[in-house]
């Protein structure tokens, strides 16, 4: 029994030793965590972050990585889009060096949070492992609505002939919408005649050209808020020019039977609200 005793303390010894290396193997290689916080990328712009690596500024770093990616839905931002630069200011006889990240966004980049790995590899030290550094940033779903006409108004006139059962609008009014997400337009009507209420209903229609009508929908002055068209993202790459950022939207209104309803003079105000879907 005497015998077995060295055996099994140095087996003992053994496990405490392996026990423990994960732990420390796992606190070395801890990554730095560069978190860019959420944005939400209307237009092309950047953002940049700090960071300090534990090494002179005369060593050479360089930073390998796949880029970014959102899990949910593995939408990616490329490496390329990732910059990082040594901060001058640094003095060459520190022991640490101060480091920039800036990462490119587009108004194109699909809403989520992505992150990844980025490793510092220090070249001229063989035996030293590389630095992981864990890149994150959300990108927020966004929306804009702009009118496309300079003076947005629709007028709907009486027939002259009397004999027709709709009155339409003239000129439909042309609306700008851009997204980095799916989309829907919702719409209110507002009576602006003073002591005069609206008796009719008014058939709203939306195209997305001229002379097509996507979407319909019956509504009165008394009604709430109601989605009149849906979307998907409209911004191409770095949305430069307008064919690439905005969707136009031509809206169109008119009176059916319109001979059922007391003549005069009727004004409204259409209020417009755009909101993001989930993807």
């Amino acid at each position: 029994m005497k015998k077995r005793n060295p055996v099994f303390w140095f087996s003992f010894f053994l496990l405490t030793v392996f026990l423990a290396l994960p732990t420390a193997f796992a606190h070395a290689n801890k990554p730095l965590i560069i978190d860019l916080g959420s944005i939400a990328p209307v237009q092309k712009m950047s953002r940049a972050l700090a960071f300090t690596l534990p090494v002179p500024p005369t060593q050479a770093v360089q930073f390998k990585g796949t880029g970014l990616s959102a899990a949910k839905t593995g939408n990616r931002i490329p490496a390329e889009r990732l910059t990082f630069t040594p901060d001058p200011s640094t003095q060459n006889n520190a022991t640490r060096t101060v480091y920039h990240l800036q990462i490119q966004l587009l108004p194109s980049d699909p809403p989520g949070e992505y992150e990844g790995l980025i490793y510092a590899v220090y070249p001229d030290r063989k035996t030293t492992q590389p630095c992981p550094l864990l890149v994150k940033i959300k990108i927020l779903p966004w929306i804009r609505i702009e009118p496309g006409n300079s003076t947005p108004q629709l007028n709907i006139a009486a027939s002259p002939f009397l004999r027709e059962d709709k009155l339409l609008t003239r000129n439909p009014v042309k609306l700008l919408l851009a997204s980095n997400a799916p989309w829907r337009l919702l719409l209110r009507l507002e009576n602006e005649t003073p002591f005069h209420t609206s008796p009719f209903p008014l058939q709203i229609g939306i195209g997305k050209t001229l002379n097509t009508v996507v979407f319909k929908e019956r509504m009165r002055v008394s009604d709430d808020y109601r989605p009149v068209a849906f979307g998907a993202p409209t911004v191409v790459g770095d949305g430069s020019t307008p064919a690439n950022y905005w969707t136009e939207l031509y809206l169109t209104a008119a009176i059916d039977d319109w001979y059922h309803y007391p003549t005069g003079n009727y004004n409204f105000k259409m209020f417009f609200a755009a909101e993001t879907l989930l993807p």
